[in-house]
């Protein structure tokens, strides 16, 4: 590796920590609890065939684009909620195009046919003992519609 791609990527991630870890709190101010968002009561606009909010509280829902993002968090570890999920896909008659696993990060590309129908990625975090699970899912039913705010 080159001295300029070493720097490029020391860049990269150092901007990149201090995206993901912002400022901090104010000095003095209070600590804020890590308290999770309530359970979205309308799941109308999931897909029914990825079935990934029985696995956590459901988020977050927006459609734009002909795209479905979902946002679930879970108290269900990485290494736990990976072979459902995975199973769940190719049970719907998916294939995984691509994936990994690493434990504490993991990632699934799926589809039907020759395009990527979507993705699913498990994270720690960012409260201590949760995961959030992202899902983003294309779909013929999805174009034109958009989620409210």
């Amino acid at each position: 590796m080159t001295a300029r791609r070493l720097h490029r990527l020391l860049v990269t991630v150092v901007a990149g920590l201090f995206v993901a870890c912002g400022s901090g709190p104010e000095p003095g101010a209070a600590p804020t609890p890590c308290a999770s968002q309530p359970k979205i009561a309308d799941l109308s606009l999931l897909p029914k065939d990825v079935p990934v909010a029985e696995h956590g509280r459901v988020v977050d829902v927006e459609v734009e684009g002909g795209y479905v993002g979902v946002t679930v968090v879970s108290e269900t570890q990485v290494v736990e909620l990976y072979p459902p999920l995975a199973r769940a896909l190719l049970d719907a008659g998916y294939e995984i195009i691509s994936s990994d696993n690493e434990g504490f990060e993991a990632e699934i590309f799926f589809a039907r046919g020759r395009a990527i129908d979507g993705a699913i990625r498990l994270r720690e975090g960012p409260c201590p003992g949760e995961v959030t699970i992202k899902l983003l899912y294309g779909s013929p039913e999805y174009r034109g519609k958009k989620s409210e705010p």
